[in-house]
């Protein structure tokens, strides 16, 4: 498969360098830019207005408002485009094999956060490369912690599912995404589907480390619950220990859970896993990268900094039907033996070709599928071949698994497919 990968690294302030390379047939190229970006405070606060606040309240003016936005991302995305791709002779040669193309965006921590990737955009074809390559994933410079890839599974892949609602009966109700995980991944011989219980950070770390004892590690770990941003990204467990039932996990303490058993992919739709706030003023860089990407980072770069092979996550927050239908397209491609980050872009352009639309009214379709955010090391293929074909079970096949919350059925969102009208919310879990 041919690889373009852009490799990114800071010249000070708002001026990058980066180096663009095409990998294909044996051969390599690679082209030198120079070039200034900044994502300025307003164009910040008018993406998550418009990915998380615009389907709550689409009244008059907010279309207006959402149509500008959006003619926005698209300047965005091209403002980058011709910075960094146009006219080179490594795009001449890429454009024409993009959807067999690998692209890889390898960055500084400070530039991952200023620069919104996801929407880089050839003007002339009006698609953004995330909706066009085979797999368009981020990566970080030199982890602290080497990962060390998983070997495909030669039996049913392990699949530890961490579900995740502190504030009990007041809390988002077990709803989409762990329940589309349960009722279609049970039963199937390709996956093995553990349901943590208690879903306690100190639990997590006991089954993990039981099950690499036992010669049977998990190949990915899935947190359904509630992210937070608080200056540092952290995963919210529950710990009846503690006040309010929570625990606040970091990406360093939860990354090197990851690394330590082995775990192959991280998958997170908690909000904001993904998410950072760039610095105002350009500041000295730390001494080091890992120290950077702590004081600066997001969870997610977090937890690859601490050696994860991969880390799939929500750069703002996410309703709850975009995770649903993200995660179930995700999975299925995964089990047809799609890399992940492959199976991540899949489910992007799946996003993009089932835009959400509201209930009661007909507002411009939203462009959530720039929310997912994925980062691997290298290619983490979980599945083998020959689970091609497998899909999910339908929602609402009658399993029933002690201990989990009750389904929700209240709603203000319009599903993306039918099958789940009975699984609506507005906004977000998590």
């Amino acid at each position: 498969m041919p690889v373009l990968r852009l490799r990114q690294t800071s010249e000070g302030g708002d001026a990058y360098r980066v180096v663009v390379e095409l990998e294909a047939n044996g051969q390599r190229r690679e082209d030198t830019r120079q070039f200034k970006f900044k994502l300025e405070a307003q164009d910040q606060e008018d993406l998550r207005w418009y990915l998380e606040d615009y389907l709550q309240y689409p009244l008059d003016p907010a279309p207006k408002i959402a149509a500008r936005i959006e003619a926005r991302m698209d300047e965005i995305g091209a403002e980058l485009f011709r910075a960094v791709l146009a006219g080179t002779s490594v795009w001449g040669e890429a454009r024409h094999d993009l959807a067999e193309t690998r692209v890889e965006v390898v960055t500084g921590v400070q530039e991952a956060t200023a620069i919104p990737w996801e929407l880089l955009r050839d003007p002339e074809s009006g698609v953004p490369l995330a909706l066009r390559a085979r797999a368009f994933v981020r990566g970080i410079h030199d982890a602290a912690q080497r990962p060390k890839l998983p070997p495909v599974a030669g039996g049913p892949v392990r699949v530890l599912l961490a579900i995740c609602r502190p504030r009990g009966g007041d809390d988002v109700p077990f709803r989409s995404v762990a329940r589309r995980l349960v009722d279609g991944l049970h039963g199937s011989d390709a996956v093995q589907l553990t349901v943590l219980r208690p879903p306690t950070f100190e639990r997590l770390a006991a089954v993990l480390r039981d099950a690499k004892a036992a010669g049977e590690p998990y190949h990915l770990v899935h947190f359904d619950g509630h992210g937070v941003w608080d200056g540092h990204g952290y995963l919210l467990f529950e710990n009846p220990a503690l006040e309010e039932n929570r625990e606040l996990v970091d990406g360093p303490r939860l990354g090197s859970l990851m690394a330590e058993p082995g775990v192959g992919a991280l998958m997170l739709n908690a909000c904001q896993s993904a998410y950072a706030t760039p610095p105002r003023e350009p500041v000295a860089a730390p001494s080091n990268v890992h120290e950077e990407t702590r004081a600066f980072g997001s969870l997610a770069q977090e937890v690859m900094d601490a050696g994860a092979p991969g880390v799939v996550a929500m750069r703002y927050s996410v309703f709850v039907v975009t995770a649903a239908q993200f995660m179930v397209d995700v999975y299925e491609r995964l089990m047809h033996g799609d890399t992940l980050g492959e199976a991540v872009s899949f489910g992007r352009k799946q996003l993009e070709a089932q835009p959400l639309r509201g209930i009661g009214f007909d507002p411009r379709p939203l462009r959530d599928w720039c929310v997912p955010v994925v980062f691997e090391a290298a290619p983490v293929r979980l599945f083998s071949g020959r689970q091609a074909g497998l899909k999910l079970a339908p929602p609402g096949s009658g399993v029933a698994m002690e201990g989990l919350p009750p389904r929700a059925s209240s709603g203000a969102t319009k599903p993306r497919s039918e099958e789940h009208t009975s699984e609506l919310q507005s906004l977000t879990n998590l």
